[in-house]
């Protein structure tokens, strides 16, 4: 029997990321996840870092 590759598909990060860049854009900030490297970009100025980390960690303390 030949090897098969296993696909997995999480899409908890690509959940995560929409909720949050609903959250951050009354700051004018963006948070885009990239489907192809499975990573998060952040859009907008230095401030905005800031700006997700907060979002971010309350999301988690809920």
């Amino acid at each position: 029997m030949k090897p098969f590759e296993i696909k997995k598909q999480n899409r908890n990060l690509e959940v995560v990321a929409k909720i949050a860049d609903s959250m951050v854009q009354e700051y004018g900030c963006r948070i885009r996840y990239d489907k192809e490297n499975g990573r998060v970009d952040l859009v907008g100025e230095d401030f905005c870092k800031a700006v997700v980390e907060e979002v971010v960690n309350e999301m988690r303390e809920d």
